[in-house]
């Protein structure tokens, strides 16, 4: 999938958790949407993105790809 149309759904997906999510809690809640309904092909591109700077990413977009990133690099138990 093109790189800059995930970018803008990323961004438009966290406009709305920060418009209806409790203060501080739209990253977790963007996270959350993302790993639920994006294909892991999206998560890895969006991750990938991500880890080469999130150029265009809005910040909770940005904090949210970040949470996601960091539970891949974690270690499986």
């Amino acid at each position: 999938m093109n790189i800059d149309h995930m970018v803008k759904m990323a961004n438009e997906i966290s406009a709305f958790f920060v418009s209806e999510s409790k203060p501080g809690d739209a990253p977790r809640d963007v996270a959350g949407h993302l790993r639920r309904y994006w294909e892991p092909r999206m998560l890895k591109q969006i991750i990938a993105h991500y880890r080469a700077g999130a150029a265009g990413l809005e910040d909770v977009a940005r904090d949210a790809i970040g949470l996601l990133a960091a539970s891949e690099a974690a270690p499986k138990s």
